[in-house]
């Protein structure tokens, strides 16, 4: 028993120095942001008659995001300084999906369920509940302020560090975007959010003369900005977040696939792109982007391009997935962005599924169930071989968030540049992209009938061979060997060839 205690007290004591390192810092000030769960419908309801019940929900969502990202770098740059998320409309696990990426969110972020009552209700809450969290000050701002920047928190918490007991941040349209406390204020926040005529033009001018009908020292901010609630207001929202009014209403796809000597399956792959979309004009336009073909692929896509009403683009970079679907979205003009390999086939109404996948807050990426084109003349083997494939395929991309490129991944041409895109590598694109998106989101699986990809290569090679020679690359990504180098294991000597020729045309 004494050697047990002998052993014990150490590791505790190891555990309770590792607990004291680990924990949250003690932070000063609060950012208190209020925001809605972007549903359709019951959000920005002043913005359905111009956008529609989507729209309106969409910017609901681009807003809450944008503040939210501006205000988490004033935080990364203030260490004494907490977010509280408060938020109406939903539960705390979706705004978490929403709000808090795969990869992790930052230690200074909570969230708090809006409480019943008016505005100045929730406004009293909001403050009084920042102080009982032995804070110093408390801002509260709205999500629908897209001309926020975090300069203006500077100007704020300077202001109530100085000695200002309140502050205020007067709104284009009356009323106010930001509202700051000392705590040297708490105990006349209680009636200060009393008498206000709340939603007229007439709210700073009362909540002034509230102020001073308590004694309370206040400071109104040199900043002046406009929220967005209605049609008028749209111009404060494409301007702050460089997004056109026709990329909330009426997004279309631009379909990228990358060719190498395709010519067998190119066609019937484009075929199903066209064939299976809801409707033709939801395409904006399909880009092959070809890696220096031998064969007849591209001029296939080219005559093919001529049968179809949709736009179907050829261009031409050096060899590899990365390079390749790099350039390939360069050349895109759609709001979404799909990446399909040329001997995958879409399910019936993919840019439905993909599109409400991607309505989810949260996800900022997708990919579709997994499945693969055998048949009887396979053998029974080989047919029970790739059903434990499909089987933990499927697996891997619902539980893990992991898909690869034959899964045909999607996102938003926002998303894609907020990550940087596809890096030019010649073996792992897919996994580096899904790496990027895990920061800023979730990535979902589109609901209905997966894509299908043909089975060649485990006809060739062997389930093992091709699947486990995979799992080796992935794993030795993951200890940090260089994308080059896990290129090479791949490809062998054809690829130091191809990168040979690359350099020397660079």
């Amino acid at each position: 028993m004494i050697v047990a205690a002998a052993v014990s007290v150490p590791f505790i004591a190891i555990l309770l120095h590792k607990a004291r390192k680990h924990r949250k810092p003690y932070r000063k000030k609060v950012i208190s942001i209020f925001t809605r769960f972007p549903s359709p419908g019951v959000t920005k309801t002043r913005l359905i008659p111009c956008l529609g019940e989507e729209g309106a929900s969409y910017a609901q969502r681009r807003m809450t995001e944008h503040i939210l990202e501006r205000m988490k770098k004033y935080c990364r740059h203030h260490d004494d300084t907490d977010i509280a998320v408060w938020y109406n409309g939903s539960t705390e696990d979706n705004m978490r999906y929403w709000l808090i990426p795969k990869s992790g969110g930052d230690n200074f972020m909570y969230f708090f369920q809006q409480p019943s009552g008016g505005l100045g209700e929730k406004l009293r809450e909001a403050a009084l509940s920042g102080f009982r969290g032995n804070r110093e000050y408390v801002v509260i701002i709205g999500s629908d302020i897209p001309g926020l920047e975090p300069g203006v928190m500077e100007e704020a918490f300077d202001a109530l560090g100085g000695g200002t007991e309140m502050v205020l941040g007067q709104a284009e349209d009356g009323g106010y975007f930001l509202v700051g406390f000392s705590k040297a204020a708490v105990h006349k926040i209680g009636a200060v959010f009393d008498g206000i005529d709340w939603g007229t033009e007439k709210v700073f001018q009362q909540q002034c003369a509230k102020a001073k009908e308590l004694d309370i020292n206040l400071k109104i901010l040199n900043t002046k900005l406009s929220d967005v609630d209605t049609e008028e207001d749209l111009s404060v929202l494409e301007g702050a977040l460089q997004i056109h009014r026709q990329s909330l209403t009426d997004r279309k796809w631009s379909v990228i696939v990358p060719t190498m000597n395709e010519e067998e399956n190119i066609i019937r792959t484009l075929q199903t792109v066209c064939q299976n979309c809801s409707s033709e004009a939801r395409i904006q336009e399909i880009i092959v982007c070809d890696g220096g073909s031998k064969d007849n692929t591209v001029q296939k896509v080219k005559d093919f391009s001529q049968r179809v009403s949709v736009p179907v683009k050829v261009t031409h970079s050096q060899p590899g997935r990365g390079f390749q679907l790099k350039h390939g979205v360069e050349g895109a003009t759609g709001d979404f962005l799909l990446f399909l390999h040329s001997d995958t086939h879409l399910p019936s109404n993919f840019d439905v599924a993909a599109e409400s996948c991607l309505k989810r807050p949260g996800n900022v990426g997708g990919s579709f169930a997994w499945s693969v084109d055998t048949d009887r003349s396979d053998g029974w083997f080989f047919n029970l071989e790739m059903r434990i494939l499909k089987y933990f395929t499927n697996r891997r991309i619902q539980n893990h968030e992991l898909p690869f490129g034959d899964n045909a991944m999607f996102t938003t041409r926002h998303v894609y540049d907020q990550i940087g895109g596809f890096q030019e590598v010649y073996l792992l694109e897919d996994v580096l992209l899904v790496e990027g998106l895990w920061k800023v989101g979730h990535i979902g699986i589109a609901e209905g009938e997966p894509v299908i990809t043909s089975a060649r290569r485990w006809r060739k090679w062997g389930l093992f061979r091709i699947t486990g020679l995979n799992r080796l690359i992935l794993f030795a990504h993951y200890l940090g060997v260089s994308t080059e180098t896990l290129a090479l294991w791949y490809y062998g000597d054809k690829l130091r060839v191809v990168m040979a020729a690359n350099k020397k045309n660079a």
